[in-house]
Formats: C-alpha cells, structure tokens, sequence
C-alpha cells in the first residue's frame, strides 16, 4: 500500500509553542501563573513543562469518570471480537478496522492516517479512522487493566497522526480527509475527552505530548467554530464545541466556544425536530444519533455543574417516546431512510440518566420490568406522516407502518406510501433497508423506489430528490395529504403521491394509497390496500412487495408462503417473484447491515398492469393458516368503494372504505367475529 507518511514533516504542522500560549491559552485563568511568567520570559521549554504540571495537579478524573463509559460507534472490530481482543491486535500486530475492513500498517511501521484499503475506495473508510473510536477503546481498557502499551500506543497514535494530518486553515466543513467537521465534533466530543481523562497522568503523554493535545484541541474548536456546518453534522459539531468549552476552559475561546455551541443546541432543538417528536431527516438512524449528541452534552454538563436550559429537556423527552411509539413487536426500530434497527431498550436506558421517573421510558428501556406500557397501541405522527398500527404490545403481536411522511432533510429514500408489517416474530413486509454509503448498485438500489412496497410507473420510480427544496418553517408543517383513523377494530391511514417519476413531471401520474387495518375478526389481523392511479394517459404500473419468506409462490390471483396470504382483486396483473435479480436492473436484495457487502436475497412480489385510472386493492393476511378467504373482488373504478371478501363456503364479507375509514366492520363480519 503507498503511504502518505512522509508527505508532511511535523515541523510544517507543529502549532508553535508562542503562537499557543499567547494567543490561544488564557495566561490568567487560575493556577496558570507559572506557566505565564514562563512565556513572559520567552521560555516556551518552561512553559509546557509548568503547563503540563498544572494539568496533572488539576485535571479531576473522579469526577469524569461519573460519565457512564459510552461504547465508541461504527464498525472498528471484527464480528464477535471482544474489546480486550481489538486492543492486542492493535497493539500487537498493528492492524486497524474501519467501516469492518481490516488494514495491516506491519509491526512497527507508523499508521498510515490517510490510507484507503477498500477495493472500491470507499471514502468512509479514511474519514471514520480519523474518528479515532480505537483510542478511546484503548483508553477503556487501560482503565481495567492497567496495561501501559494501550497507553504507549495512544500516544504514538496521536503524535503521528498530528503529524499526517495538519488542520485546514480555511476548508469547508465537509472537505478533507482527517478534519471534516464531523470527525471534529465526535473526537471532542466522544472520544478525545476519556482518552485525556484516561492517560494524562501516564509517562507517555509528556509535558510536550500534552502541549500538542491542546493545541490541537484549540484548532479542533477554531475549525467548528469556524466552520460548522448544518443538519445532524451541527448537532455533533456543536457537541464537541461545548465539550472544549466545559472541559478545557484554560482556553481562551473556551467561554465563547461553550455559549456558542450551547445556543445552537438549543436552536437546532426547535428547527430539527417534529411537534411529534421526529427528527426532521426522518430516519430512525439520524433520530439517535441527534438525541444521543444531546445525551453526550447532557452528560458532560451534569458531571461538571454546568446546568443546560429547561425548555431543551421537553423536545427531548418527545423525541425519545418516539422510539417507543415507532417500535415493532420485538423491541426494535425500523430502519426507515437510511434507519438501523436499533433496539429500543438499548437505547433508551442512557436517557433514562437525562429524563429520569419518566413511566413510558423506564418501561421501555427496562423492556416492561418496570414503568408504565403506553396507554395506546396505534399512533399518528401528524407532523412526520406515519402510523404505527399493532395489536399490542407483546412479543407476537402483529405492526405495521405507513409511511405517508415528507421527503425528510437528509439520508432520504425514494419511499413514499411505502409499507411495512411485522407479524409472527419478524419483520415480514419487508424493504432494501440501509446499505454502506457508496457508488454500488447495492447503493443506489436501497436508495430508490425498487427497494420499497411502492409503485413504479413505466419502469419509473418516485423522484422527490430532483425538485425537494426544505423551507425553514416544514418543521411546523404537519404532513400533507396523510389522514388517519385509530379505532379498536380497524386502523386506517392514507396517503398520496403526487410528484415526480423520474422524468415524468409532478402531477402526471398521481398515487394515492390508504391501508385498513383489520384488528378483529375470523381472519383477523389481516390488511386492506387500497392503491389509486390517475394519470393523463396510459402507462405501466407497478407494484412492488417485498415479501422476507422463502416458501413464497405464486398463486392464479395472488401468492401463497407459509406466513403470509396476499390476493390482488385486479384479475389482468401479471405477477412473478423477483429475488436476487441484478440484470436488467437490481431487484430483490435486503441490507443486512450498513456495511459494504452485507446484503442477501429476498423475495420481491412483482405486480404489473397497463392502464389510466385504476383502483386496486390488495390484501395481506399474515396468519395463512387463520385464513378462509380465497378471492377478492373490487371495482378498478378509483371512485369505487366496495371491497369483497369471498370465503372457502361462499359467503362474501362487504366491506365499504368509507365505513373502514370510521373503524365500523360489516355486519355480516361481525357475526362471524361473534361466533369465533
């Protein structure tokens, strides 16, 4: 592998010693006389030994370490490898992971901070071993071992990389390889502070070492003061802007620093999360990492008597109901956008520290040992555009979602309309999930409509991305077009499209879907979808449905697999399954994980007609072996309503959507319901 170590001298990057102490250091911050006459005197030798003096007498690692150890993020170990086991192989063979590919330097080599191992010279290799989650791991174990080789190696770690990678002086935010913004805001505010806490008083981090530390904490607050950017980036930003400010206030932006970052916070709050809750890019990854930057300030804040603003823990509290409000049967999140299915409980018991004798928290994060289970089962998110329906809140109860939300700020897929349903312990209605942020087919797959229950038109998927443009005021905006009924017997919500398909402009082609879900019957849960199309001509449409069950076949009127039962009422739609496809494009395919090449097979429904304006109804039930439903019938006239479901003996349930819509089964339903 070519390396860039020698590309750059430490002497062409070193901050000088009279530029820190000067200019950056308050001289006359308490305890700092020493080292001020030191620089009085032009003795910059004297001054960073006086000033890594006062550090040892006066840092508090007690009252640090009350912060509870928050386990470093993105994928730096190998599958099943322990902490212990990822700091000898650090240590011992000098070989790195980032985004879960390995990079050997050699033994005794130096680290290579701008080396690109990846075939495909994915960028988020480099950019995420700048983030520097090893130190902090090292740091951890230090702190239960003792052992002084994790601390040698931090502080060979961090010398060369100060020397490989000199902070910009004016590149935006999101340029370069080792100093975007981002990488800035979680070393200072993640990684870099238990790394100090952990090793400052340890032979390697010399008088010298912690001078540079320092300096280059000051250029590290310089740059997000400077240069801070916007969206979830701001909230890490500003995370670490406050945490220079409260832990290092010997500098003398400190103050600024803190106040600064404190009133984004409190801004970004107010303009990045939904009435509802929701973060605005609308993504169940984003939504944590958003709140979890506040936890982060939270407990920082706390831990040194720096008291945060009221007002800030009411957006919060919202925003962590709505990981319970989101949560399926087995205890985890979606993925939505580029989501992660994220266990609730896992993620809710650190908030639990920043929110505390919160009922529906403690529930949630004790996974029903202790709390109160929220009082309803389906919910709205008006201002978000999804419903959440279940039958409860057990383990094998049945969810589903509709998505009927706006485009979101960021990490947006192509998705409208899209539905998922969770039934007999999995996540059965499935979608391509969220993929490693590349340029692969594997990418852009789980990026468009192809991987989500939509409809394409004339081989066209939704294309919001081309005209989306976010107004400052969406935030207070509830969701266009999403309407919604929660009754104990059948949920309803809908939704529309209205936009773009690829190249053909907004409005020539319109899809409007509503879902009724049945709660109580013979058959029930099972699920209703309405799908309207109206356009100025012809054209193909499309549904998709991917469905995450091997034994999944056709049927003359729809499919058939061991979980799941679905019928179509259009009689004219040729259908196939498509798993696996790459040729003549990607279909069939479901994220496994966020890292490159983790993706499998999965059974995609493909449902096709040619037409104008069409109605079609499709209906899943879940639980096959319940089922005594064998054909569907509807009107493909859009204004129609009527839905019938035909049984094994003849009889035939007639359901009316505009019933539905109020939660009001038919009357020849609800007897058989009381005779079940």
């Amino acid at each position: 592998m070519e390396s860039h170590y020698n590309e750059i001298t430490k002497k062409e990057v070193e901050m000088k010693a009279e530029v820190f102490f000067k200019d950056c250091l308050d001289l006359d911050y308490p305890g700092l006389t020493q080292v001020k006459e030191a620089v009085r005197q032009d003795d910059y030798a004297a001054a960073k030994k006086e000033f890594g003096t006062y550090l040892r007498r006066t840092l508090d690692p007690e009252r640090f370490f009350t912060i509870p150890y928050e386990t470093p993020e993105n994928v730096f170990k190998y599958p099943g490898e322990s902490d212990a086991e990822a700091c000898q192989r650090i240590v011992q063979k000098n070989v790195f992971l980032s985004v879960g590919v390995p990079c050997d330097f050699g033994v005794g080599q130096p680290v290579d901070w701008l080396a690109n191992p990846t075939a495909n010279q994915y960028k988020e290799w480099t950019w995420q071993f700048s983030r520097h989650n090893e130190w902090k791991m090292l740091a951890h174990e230090y702190r239960l071992t003792g052992d002084d080789a994790y601390a040698q190696k931090v502080a060979a770690l961090f010398q060369s990389w100060l020397t490989q990678a000199p902070c910009p002086e004016s590149a935006p935010g999101y340029d370069t390889k080792c100093w975007r913004t981002i990488e800035c805001g979680i070393r200072m505010g993640a990684n870099w502070p238990y790394v100090l806490f952990a090793f400052f008083r340890t032979k390697h981090f010399t008088d010298e070492l912690l001078f540079q530390w320092y300096a280059s904490v000051w250029e590290h607050g310089n740059r997000l003061f400077h240069f801070c950017t916007k969206n979830n980036w701001l909230l890490m930003e500003m995370n670490g802007l406050a945490h220079i400010g409260i832990l290092y206030p010997q500098l003398r932006q400190a103050n600024l620093w803190l106040q600064t970052a404190l009133e984004k916070m409190l801004a970004e709050a107010k303009r990045q999360f939904y009435p509802d809750g929701f973060h605005y890019e609308l993504t169940t990854c984003y939504h944590e990492v958003a709140v979890n930057n506040y936890q982060r300030l939270f407990e920082t804040a706390k831990a040194f008597a720096y008291p945060l603003p009221p007002e800030l823990f009411a957006v919060l509290k919202t925003a962590c109901h709505l990981n319970v409000q989101l949560m399926m049967p087995d205890g985890k999140l979606p993925d939505i956008n580029d989501g992660k299915k994220w266990a609730v409980a896992e993620i809710l018991r650190p908030k639990q520290r920043m929110i505390p004798n919160d009922p529906l928290i403690d529930w949630a994060a004790s996974q029903g040992a202790e709390g109160i289970p929220p009082e309803y089962t389906s919910v709205a998110l008006p201002y978000a555009g999804f419903l959440a329906m279940r039958t409860g809140w057990a383990k094998n109860d049945t969810w589903a979602l509709l998505d009927a939300a706006p485009f979101g700020k960021g990490h947006q897929h192509e998705d409208k309309l899209s539905l998922l349903i969770f039934a007999g312990g999995r996540l059965l209605l499935t979608e391509g999930g969220n993929y490693a942020y590349d340029d692969s087919d594997m990418r852009r797959y789980v990026l468009s409509s192809r991987a989500h229950n939509v409809i394409r038109v004339d081989g066209r998927g939704q294309n919001r991305r081309q005209d989306y443009v976010w107004q400052e005021d969406d935030i207070t905006r509830q969701a266009p077009d999403f309407g919604w009924h929660i009754h104990p017997d059948c949920d309803y919500a809908s939704g529309s499209y209205r936009e773009a398909f690829d190249d053909l402009p907004a409005g020539s082609v319109v899809h409007q879907r509503a879902v009724y879900f049945i709660k109580k019957g013979p058959a029930a849960p099972f699920f209703l979808v309405v799908d309207r199309l109206t356009a100025e001509t012809e054209h193909e449409y499309e549904m998709l449905w991917h469905i995450d069950d091997e034994s999944l076949n056709l049927t003359p009127n729809g499919a058939f697999s061991n979980d799941m039962a679905v019928l179509f009422s259009l009689p004219g739609l040729s259908l196939s399954i498509l798993c696996g496809q790459t040729h003549p494009e990607w279909q069939g395919y479901l994220a496994t994980s966020a890292e490159q090449g983790m993706y499998r097979p999965v059974n995609c429904l493909s449902a096709k007609i040619r037409g104008k304006n069409l109605r079609i109804v499709t209906a899943f039930f879940p639980q096959p072996a319940n089922n005594s439903v064998t054909a569907l019938r509807a009107e493909e006239a859009p204004a129609d309503q009527t839905i019938d479901l035909i049984q094994k003996n003849g009889d035939i349930w007639h359901f009316k959507e505009s019933e539905l819509q109020k939660g009001c089964l038919p009357d020849n339903f609800m007897l058989s319901m009381s005779k079940t």
